[in-house]
């Protein structure tokens, strides 16, 4: 998994593992690998759940120890004029 951008969310509470997620997305190019690691177990709702809205595809999902590791790829170029491609209204808190 050398060539995945990785985002470490560990210690951090929702909503931001799912924002630097998405921000990571936002700067990645379209095929990307991005693996998101995090601790707080509400990404396993919200994760998916953005990931849909957004039209990104999870290649891999898993929890070990406490520990979700969520590799996802960009399906689309993330619309560039928003900092962090997420809106707030259509993510689950």
């Amino acid at each position: 998994m050398s060539d995945a951008r990785i985002v470490d969310a560990l210690g951090t509470h929702c909503p931001v593992p799912v924002r630097l997620l998405a921000r990571a997305i936002a700067r990645a190019p379209v095929g990307t690998k991005v693996r998101l690691l995090a601790d707080d177990p509400l990404v396993a709702i919200d994760v998916p759940a953005w990931c849909h809205t957004h039209g990104h595809e999870i290649v891999q999902f898993t929890e070990s120890g406490g520990t979700w590791t969520a590799i996802v790829v960009p399906t689309h170029a993330a619309d560039r004029s928003r900092s962090d491609d997420t809106d707030a209204s259509q993510m689950l808190i």
